[in-house]
């Protein structure tokens, strides 16, 4: 598959270069991903792809993207699962519903839960799988009258949809639903700053963002002015606060539009953006401005896309996107040259600098969406037209520290016809720092939703032991998993630097002479890229050690025996002394339930009976090979212990007699003495 790698103008590179302003917060380093060999046609080519609405990828690497297909002339919601970094068969999550759905959105969960939602009819419906062993449920319908849904879900499984009540004043209220574990529930009260006016309808269509704390923080459009609000779980806060300003640099304001809104893991911050109409006089002009939520008030507007009043061209297209630590960008475009600018957040939402994020003109808006990946890193994707080889193109740059973007890399195949981001482009990426980039590419009947992931390399990993000894011509070599999200990466053992084994698995056995080898193990992905671990040693020794042994000394109770061995660990025949691991211990059981273990080659030991016992020794060397020697011996009476115990024996046997004698001469007594 074609893949082209961009070079940047002098203009971008000396913008990638600008130094982020004294006091912002330094970011933790990350490593640049790379291009998977070839991207992933999810659906199609067929007439019947209408949009594709969404993609959304859970810390875990699980996400989904939903998108809608023609059937039998009616749109209808599709999902494509991504699991194990594999984007599954698409199957349609809105059956039985017999009109047209609305473009759907979606919000993915740890393990594999997705919530999807959508409008048919009128109705706000849901539909979810838990897992990524479950199917999808069947769409629920929990509320009657509702356009633009927006879905947001946290880390913990805490998800929010806002959306817009068509039945509230002026055509439109702004409401909110709250789900955990398995149930949602409506929040209790519209969120309009005015009840009297229509909010959340046209290009003030309402947004939702989840914190990783589980606070939704909700933004729309109302009379012309956009509106921030949070809820916590059903109960929305008292306070409400207004983002758009009355006039900038002696313009006046006309109208605000299009909101959107990112957050990290604290609600207290929060990147808000929106497209602003101002006048001076009969001019007019559209900008896009940016404002930080700080708690229950924002900081002040910046103008971060790259514009100025009065000039040559205005902004639109406001995007946002934020880590777990509030860094990420704002993007838009110059709505005249299709230009595209980023802003930079630093730590909690804070604007840095703003920079072009592209390099060669274009001919249509770049639709850019920006993204996170990881706790740390981003990336922003967008639409190039011309591309470099003539049909529109979609293309990447990647900031492993989550501010400063490497070079642009091409995403998408030209075989496949030109990309047409206005029917859709979405990003998303795990905690490891893959990312994944979506989009709608050729038209009518070559029509395809089209993937792209760009991967990191595995995990770092080891072996179980960095040095071993084995006794087995075929010992068991483990290590710990590397750390890969998408899909389970291939293991390649060397051994002294020639390939003996592949395995998906983290252990193998590995035929092996005699001697010490150097193994590695290396961790190969679905891109294609390797992660190596540390190399080990393992000492192979499958011969055991020798042994023999005497005993001196006289074999009677009370003396010392002393015993003398001899031991070594031979190679095996032919080889050095140096492919032998050596004689660990020696260990002498002398059988009456007492062990030495020789420290020279000579021990002794007294025995306190008389008896046989049998002499055990027992080499082992480094490896665990063992040799057992025995010997029968008998240990006698000291001779003195002999005369003592005839002597103890005959004045028995005296004794005796004499009780004998007694009971002969008084014939009345008993032996006892009694009469």
């Amino acid at each position: 598959m074609h893949r082209a790698l961009v070079v940047v103008g002098a203009l971008a590179l000396a913008l990638m270069a600008i130094v982020l302003p004294a006091g912002t917060a330094q970011a933790a380093k990350g490593h640049s991903p790379t291009l998977a060999p070839n991207d992933t046609v999810i659906d199609g080519p067929d007439t019947g792809v209408v949009s594709l609405d969404g993609m959304s990828i859970a810390r875990d690497g699980t996400g989904g993207v939903a998108y809608l297909k023609d059937v039998a002339g009616v749109a209808h919601v599709f999902v494509s699962r991504l699991i194990n970094g594999s984007f599954q068969a698409p199957v349609q999550v809105d059956p039985g519903l017999l009109g047209p759905s609305s473009p759907p959105v979606i919000a993915a969960g740890q393990e594999g839960a997705l919530e999807v939602a959508f409008i048919n009819g009128g109705q706000l419906y849901v539909t979810e799988t838990l897992s990524t062993a479950s199917g999808f449920t069947a769409p629920a319908d929990i509320f009657a009258g509702a356009a633009n849904p927006s879905i947001s879900m946290s880390n913990f499984g805490k998800a929010y949809l806002a959306f817009t009540d068509t039945n509230g004043a002026g055509g439109g209220d702004v409401r909110a639903a709250y789900y955990y574990a398995g149930q949602w529930a409506l929040e209790s009260t519209p969120l309009d700053a005015n009840p009297a006016d229509a909010a959340g309808t046209g290009t003030g269509r309402p947004q939702v963002t989840c914190a990783g704390d589980g606070i939704a923080i909700v933004i729309w459009g109302e009379a012309g002015h956009i509106y921030t609000r949070r809820v916590v779980k059903t109960t929305p806060s008292v306070v409400y606060e207004q983002a758009d300003p009355s006039s900038l640099d002696g313009w006046s304001e006309v109208s605000s539009s299009d909101p959107v809104i990112a957050a990290g893991g604290d609600d207290t911050y929060a990147s808000v953006a929106f497209q602003e109409t101002f006048s001076n006089g009969s001019t007019r002009e559209s900008r896009v401005l940016m404002n930080r939520l700080h708690a229950s008030q924002y900081d002040g507007i910046t103008e971060g896309d790259g514009a100025t009043m009065g000039g040559p061209e205005g902004a639109d297209q406001p995007a946002t996107a934020v880590t777990e630590y509030g860094e990420g960008f704002v993007t838009s475009e110059h709505d005249s040259s299709h230009q595209l600018w980023a802003s930079t957040l630093g730590s909690n939402d804070g604007y840095a600098t703003t920079l072009r994020v592209d390099s060669l003109p274009n001919g249509d808006p770049p639709d850019a969406v920006p993204a996170t990946a990881g706790l740390v890193s981003t990336f922003i994707a967008w639409q190039q037209n011309p591309g470099v080889a003539g049909p529109a193109e979609i293309r990447v740059r990647y900031a492993p520290d989550g501010v400063d973007l490497g070079p642009e890399e091409v995403v998408s195949n030209p075989a496949l016809g030109p990309a047409d981001a206005d029917l859709g482009l979405a990003a998303g990426g795990d905690v490891s720092g893959d990312g994944a980039v979506a989009w709608v590419q050729g038209s009518g009947a070559s029509a395809s939703i089209v993937a792209a992931q760009l991967y990191q390399a595995p995990g770092g990993f080891v072996f179980n032991h960095s040095f071993q000894y084995a006794n087995t011509a075929a010992p068991l070599l483990g290590w710990s998993p590397a750390a890969e999200l998408w899909g389970s990466p291939q293991y390649g053992v060397r051994v002294d630097g020639a390939q003996v084994a592949v395995t998906t698995g983290q252990s193998t056995q590995v035929p092996l002479s005699n001697g010490r080898h150097v193994v590695s193990v290396s961790a190969v992905n679905q891109a294609g890229l390797t992660s190596v671990a540390p190399n080990a040693v393992v000492f192979v020794d499958t011969v055991p050690p020798r042994v023999s042994f005497k005993l001196s000394g006289a074999l009677t109770v009370k003396t010392r025996v002393a015993l003398r061995a001899t031991y070594s660990d031979p190679p095996p025949r032919g080889l050095p002394e140096s492919d032998a691991s050596g004689v660990k211990t020696v260990v002498v059981k002398w059988g009456d339930g007492t062990q030495t273990q020789l420290r020279r080659t000579t021990t002794g030991h007294d025995y306190s009976r008389a008896r046989a016992y049998t002499v055990t020794v027992i080499a082992t060397d480094r490896a665990g090979n063992t040799t057992v020697v025995r010997k029968k011996i008998k240990i006698v009476a000291h001779a003195k212990t002999k005369r003592r115990r005839h002597s103890k024996k005959r004045g028995r046997a005296a004794a005796g007699n004499a009780r004998v004698a007694q009971m002969i001469l008084e014939p009345g007594r008993s032996a006892r003495g009694g009469s």
